[in-house]
């Protein structure tokens, strides 16, 4: 009865893995915020037609509703997506996906410090185990790592992209009680994406050079690290957007084309298809498989993954595993 539905969260799991390798192939080109507009721009376009055939837009009425949207936008599109897509710039496709893998372990602990959620002895030791894996991730298996706390900065940005998702998702399951979720999801994304640009713009003219590994394509092919407000940095915006319009990058733009219609437009369809038809626990089992696939994209791909990467995500799983069953237990008394 159900077969549907799995097959269509398992889609989503693979959409969403393949997305770290996309996102790893469009950020060493492009310039990262500009990116993540462009997903969001193109995701934009789909949701709405998505919502208009499938569902209500959600209601602006009242400053408590606008203000509900414009949190979910924010945390949820922006913030996300900017920790993301510099994470992903600066760390590796499957580290990525393993750090992403404990959201729902995140996300418990966010409901229940945030929301006073009652959490019961199982759940508070899945979490503790998810971030044991977390921390074997960050330290790529380096005690020195752990006692120096020497981390990677990418891991430390997609792990603030786990935070955000989980702020996102448990602001969203009170917002989702009386709006529509297509709709209200596609307006976070429209919110998002007004936003990603302006910073987008902003990187093209060379304003956030100071993280390693950061700078701007184009700033970089001019070798030009003392560019400043005016007309270079003007002429470095241009030489950004002509950057973009390289015929030899339209296979990025096809990964941000993928990016947009099916890791967020399709994808988030699939999974709130998903949600609904088998309420929120079950259908989160599924985010376990979005590591594995990206480990086997990995392989595939010729790159086998490390020891700490294996170990970290068999920790991260059960960890996670143990989390969605007793959230699942205390549902049910």
């Amino acid at each position: 009865m159900y077969i549907g539905f799995y097959i269509r969260l398992c889609a989503t799991a693979f959409f969403w893995a393949l997305a770290f390798y996309s996102v790893t192939a469009v950020v060493q080109v492009f310039p990262v915020y500009l990116s993540a507009f462009f997903r969001f721009f193109f995701a934009s376009l789909f949701l709405s037609v998505l919502t208009q055939i499938y569902g209500g837009w959600p209601s602006f009425r009242g400053l408590r509703n606008r203000l509900d949207l414009l949190f979910l936008g924010v945390v949820g599109v922006l913030l996300y997506n900017v920790c993301f897509f510099t994470g992903i710039k600066l760390s590796d496709p499957v580290t990525g996906s393993l750090i992403v893998a404990a959201n729902p372990a995140v996300t418990a602990l966010i409901s229940s410090l945030w929301k006073r959620e009652h959490s019961g002895l199982q759940r508070w030791m899945g979490i503790a185990l998810s971030f044991c894996g977390l921390l074997l991730v960050f330290s790529r298996g380096s005690l020195e790592t752990i006692l120096g706390l020497d981390f990677h900065p990418g891991d430390i940005f997609i792990f603030g992209a786990s935070i955000c998702w989980a702020f996102y998702s448990v602001k969203g399951r009170e917002v989702l009680k009386s709006q529509p979720v297509l709709g209200t999801t596609t307006v976070a994304c429209i919110i998002g994406a007004l936003l990603l640009f302006p910073l987008g713009v902003m990187e093209g003219m060379g304003l956030f050079t100071g993280i390693p590994g950061l700078a701007s394509p184009a700033l970089q092919a001019m070798n030009s690290t003392d560019v400043s407000a005016g007309s270079d940095s003007l002429s470095l915006l241009t030489a950004e957007f002509h950057l973009l319009l390289q015929p030899e990058h339209v296979i990025l733009w096809l990964h941000l084309i993928y990016l947009g219609f099916f890791a967020s437009g399709i994808a988030f369809l699939f999974w709130y298809q998903g949600v609904r038809a088998l309420g929120a626990p079950r259908a989160s089992v599924f985010i376990n498989l979005v590591p594995v696939f990206a480990m086997i994209v990995s392989i595939f791909l010729g790159s086998w993954p490390h020891l700490y990467q294996w170990l970290g995500a068999a920790v991260v799983l059960t960890g996670v595993f143990i989390t969605s069953r007793s959230t699942m237990q205390e549902q049910k008394t």
